[in-house]
């Protein structure tokens, strides 16, 4: 059996992995732009994560061969894919938390050190 009866056509299965290829570069150039933006909050964190996985996806289905597989291990795929997304969005929440903590101690040292040379002042 040759290559082009598989339905394997080199010139198509080259054009496919040079495309692929093209659009992983663009997307880890644009991973990189991402992270020099000054996007509020955890926006470019979501970002980020939203052209990881379509990186992901580009890899596992060219590159693993994943979208010739049967209808059995896509489902399986696809509902691994959705517990991970589970999992991250209850991480989510904890990114902005980081901040508040710090300005929220930032506050209370302010207040500390006011009232320790307040202290200080009236027993001079």
């Amino acid at each position: 059996m040759s290559a082009q009866a598989d339905g394997h056509d080199p010139d198509t299965l080259i054009r496919t992995t040079l495309i692929v290829f093209a659009a992983l570069a663009f997307l880890t150039a644009a991973t990189v732009g991402v992270a020099y933006l000054d996007l509020p909050g955890a926006s470019s964190s979501i970002v980020a994560m939203l052209i990881a996985v379509t990186k992901i996806l580009l890899i596992a289905g060219f590159f693993m061969h994943l979208k010739d597989e049967g209808r059995l291990l896509k489902w399986g795929l696809g509902v691994s894919l959705l517990l991970v997304l589970v999992l991250m969005v209850f991480v989510l929440p904890d990114i902005g938390i980081h901040e508040m903590e710090i300005s929220q101690r930032q506050a209370t040292d302010a207040a500390a050190s006011a009232h320790f040379h307040a202290a200080a002042a009236a027993n001079h």
